[in-house]
């Protein structure tokens, strides 16, 4: 299996959003063609890491953290849509370009890939290349299925879910071995090493105890989604070469088969067995030779 970038010089800054602070994680030789990496919700950048060590060697990697996530500023209250997402991506991409001008290579998994499909498709000059792991959004049988209850029910639904959330008391564990078996048992597709590595980058350490670094309000369902006829004609806007990734273990449904994939311009599918939702995970060498194979055809087409 893939390493991790052990001993590769990486650098911590921040990018600020309207006083919001993002951290921002930088491997690699900076003289190097960038490539950003976008983790999904609940995540941390370090779910890129074995991704990072496959590629360091050709590219500078960029690894932003959703607010709300890992080392980035926590919401007081909330505030973790699909739009402040979106700005925050935009604000990161803003950076990048003015420190690698010309158009950069997105990949993005779940949350953090929906919010690479429509930077890409509300900036196509600025994106080369684009790799979205299961973030498209809601299949036609999903939306169905989650919309199924009146929209009053569901909107009661979230909102008392909610305030019963901002009540409760995080959960505080008594030691870090306790929250890595938490981990583990919770993702049981990851080796004891990945869980291991994983639990550590997504815990902090308080006067309490150990707890999760992610805000437990980024994790709530969308009341009212965005319907595949609303948002897929929206992917017809992208101009960039996209892969699109799935694993076949997946809860996630297949873009191919339920149509959402004509949606696109020039795209093609890599379909993991045996993975879950995190195939740059479970299948970290097949993901990242894949990976690799398309931002070099990029490099060598020039885009």
């Amino acid at each position: 299996m893939s390493g991790l970038p052990t001993g590769v010089p990486c650098s911590d800054t921040t990018v600020e959003v309207a006083g919001l602070r993002l951290a921002v994680r930088i491997w690699g030789d900076e003289a190097k063609p960038p490539v950003l990496l976008q983790h999904g919700l609940k995540d941390t950048g370090a779910s890129w890491d074995w991704t990072v060590a496959t590629l360091v060697d050709r590219y500078c990697l960029v690894v932003p953290e959703l607010r709300g996530h890992g080392r980035s500023a926590h919401v007081p209250g909330g505030g973790y849509g699909d739009d402040d997402y979106l700005a925050d991506f935009a604000a990161v991409n803003e950076w990048a370009e003015g420190r690698w001008p010309g158009p950069i290579a997105l990949v993005g998994h779940s949350a953090g890939g929906n919010v690479a499909l429509r930077y890409a498709a509300a900036f196509p000059q600025r994106v080369s290349r684009l790799c979205v792991i299961e973030g498209l959004g809601f299949s036609q049988e999903a939306y169905d299925r989650v919309t199924a209850a009146p929209w009053a029910a569901r909107l009661r639904k979230e909102t008392e879910a909610r305030l019963a959330r901002g009540r409760r008391p995080r959960r505080v564990f008594a030691d870090e071995e306790e929250a890595i078996a938490r981990f583990g048992a919770l993702h049981p597709r990851l080796s004891a090493a990945q869980a291991r590595h994983l639990a550590k980058a997504a815990l902090r350490r308080g006067p309490e105890g150990w707890t999760w670094r992610h805000d437990p309000l980024v994790a709530f369902a969308t009341v009212r989604p965005t319907p595949p006829a609303d948002y897929l004609p929206l992917y017809a806007a992208i101009r960039c070469p996209v892969l699109l990734a799935y694993g076949t273990d997946s809860w996630a449904s297949d873009p191919e088969a339920d149509g959402r994939m004509a949606a696109f311009g020039e795209v093609s599918l890599r379909r993991y067995a045996g993975a879950g939702h995190w195939p740059h995970q479970d299948q970290p060498d097949a993901f990242g030779a894949d990976l690799r194979r398309f931002l070099e055809k990029g490099a060598a087409a020039g885009r």
